[in-house]
């Protein structure tokens, strides 16, 4: 019995040393949020991850209805394991969805939409 305790107690020790080798890349928060109902039309797209989004496989595109919409070029940034984009114009009231899909430290691709939408002023 003591061993057996013994043994989940380490498992339990490395597990919780070392998450993000038991975790997938997934997404923690963005701005805007999903769901959201904004008044203003956002600057910019921006997706914060559990792990660094890998450089080549982690994009973000634009859509409202079965449009795309034009954004720059999807930037990593590092610091804060995040990605974003900025709308190339000012977005028109409406509904818009975020494509997103990254990969991260354990290879797996994930993806996943966030709507939001922008009021008439």
């Amino acid at each position: 019995m003591r061993n057996r305790i013994a043994l989940l107690l380490v498992a339990v020790s490395v597990w919780l040393a070392a998450p993000s080798a038991f975790f997938h890349f997934e997404l923690l928060r963005s701005t805007p949020a999903n769901k959201a109902a904004l008044t203003t039309p956002p600057a910019r797209l921006q997706l914060w991850f559990s792990q660094l989004p890998a450089a080549g496989v982690s994009h973000l595109t634009l859509t409202t209805g079965q449009k795309d919409v034009a954004v720059s070029k999807t930037v990593i940034v590092t610091k804060d394991k995040s990605m974003y984009v900025d709308p190339v114009a000012p977005l028109a009231p409406g509904p818009y969805v975020i494509h997103w899909r990254g990969a991260g430290d354990d290879g797996h691709v994930q993806s996943g939409e966030i709507a939001f939408s922008v009021a008439a002023r």
